[in-house]
């Protein structure tokens, strides 16, 4: 997991092919950070690039619930 920890938080930017598959994947994730009952900060850039900021409000801090989003990201959003 190659994710950065800026002001808190965990970062990570991905490039994808075009808007609609980065939609297509958000569409996917909101499913699954509803099961982990937690959910990413993002923002779309241009129109095929996404980036995450994960953190857990409740507890202040980058907790084990983060890790377990941004694995879920990852496997999501590194498959070209």
């Amino acid at each position: 997991m190659n994710w950065q920890i800026l002001e808190n938080r965990l970062n990570k930017e991905f490039k994808l092919k075009s808007f609609s598959d980065i939609i297509s994947r958000l569409n996917t994730l909101a499913i699954k950070a509803d099961d982990l009952n937690h959910h990413p900060d993002l923002e779309i850039l241009n129109y095929n690039q996404i980036r995450f900021k994960l953190f857990t409000h409740d507890a202040n801090a980058i907790t084990e619930k983060d890790y377990k989003l941004a694995a879920v990201i990852d496997d999501l959003f590194s498959k070209y």
